[in-house]
Order: structure tokens, then sequence, then C-alpha cells
């Protein structure tokens, strides 16, 4: 329920209103999806203002598309299809392979000394794995953090890439293998 006691509109529900003309639907749409979206963008332009401007792009082609949406996957799956492939076409634009994937570090409460002592070491290995993940290639990278950094499964996935489960399984387990091998060169 909502503060006013009404019941939460499904994105189905959103969407449809959206295509009716409401804009306060498509409003919400984005609030419910903008941060994953701006995740998975960071996750191939390392500019906390480059993701953002892309984040709106994505918006701005999802909501000048959503009458072509046709509901064979969720909202969502679509809406970071598109993302995906802006990421594709920001990492070419930019004429990089990869990017640093900025992964948040904790808080910088005060702590003990050995608390902060683990925190650094924390955020080193944060950092390995960030320049790691820059490392990979696109479709790797967009898998690898997909699932376990956004929690998608297999289907998902596959939606999102555009590709079948078992070529998704097979970017996911390659991706795996590849930045497990990127961080302990590293180390």
């Amino acid at each position: 329920m909502d503060v006013d006691g009404s019941a939460e509109r499904s994105d189905d529900e959103l969407v449809a209103a959206a295509r009716a003309g409401d804009g306060e639907a498509f409003d919400e749409l984005m609030r419910r999806h903008e941060r994953l979206v701006y995740r998975v963008l960071h996750g191939f332009a390392p500019q906390r203002e480059a993701a953002l401007d892309l984040t709106q792009a994505v918006f701005l082609k999802a909501f000048r598309a959503l009458d072509r949406f046709r509901g064979a996957a969720s909202f969502r799956t679509w809406l970071l299809r598109i993302a995906y492939h802006e990421g594709i076409n920001e990492t070419v634009r930019a004429g990089r392979r990869g990017a640093t994937v900025e992964i948040e570090p904790e808080s910088p409460e005060l702590a003990a000394p050995a608390e902060q002592e683990e925190r650094l070491l924390a955020d080193e290995r944060r950092g390995i794995v960030a320049r790691a993940l820059g490392t990979l290639h696109h479709r790797h990278r967009a898998a690898v953090l997909l699932r376990y950094r956004e929690g998608l499964g297999i289907r998902d996935i596959a939606a999102v890439l555009d590709t079948s489960e078992a070529m998704a399984k097979n970017l996911l387990f390659r991706g795996v293998e590849k930045l497990r091998r990127a961080v302990v060169e590293t180390l």
C-alpha cells in the first residue's frame, strides 16, 4: 500500500498508463528503475556524470519506444536491454574496451584501529576487482555484473544480452573465469 492507502501499481499497469498519456506513471517507472539502470551503465562509463547522462538517455529512449514494448519480457528486462546497448555504444564512442567499475566502499564511520585496517583491506580488494572487471569484454562484464551485483537470473541475463540462456551461462562462466585470472594476476 502507498502512503495514501492505495495499492502500488505494477510495472505493467504503469506502462499501460504511461502509454495512455499518464506522465506520472512513467515518472514512477523511472523512480523504480533509475538506480538499477545507473549501476549497469556505471559498468560502462567510469565517471559518475557520464553514467548519469547515459541513464537519462536510456529513459528518454524507453519513453520514445514505449509503444513498441510488447511485454514478452518484463519492463525491467526490456529497460536493461536498452541500457546495455547504450553502454556498448558508450564504450565504442569512448574507444575503450572496458571501464573501471566502481564498487561502493563501506561507510566511513569512526572505527577501532583493527576495523579501520579491515576496511582498508576491503577497499583495496574492491579496487582490484573493479580494475579486473574493467579488463573484461563488455558481454562478460555485463553478465557478471547482472548476476552478482544485480542478482538477475540466467533467463533475465539472456534477455538483457539478447542471447540464448545457454550463451548467457557461457558468458557468465567465462566472465567469472577471466575475472578470477585477472584478480590473481594482480596479487
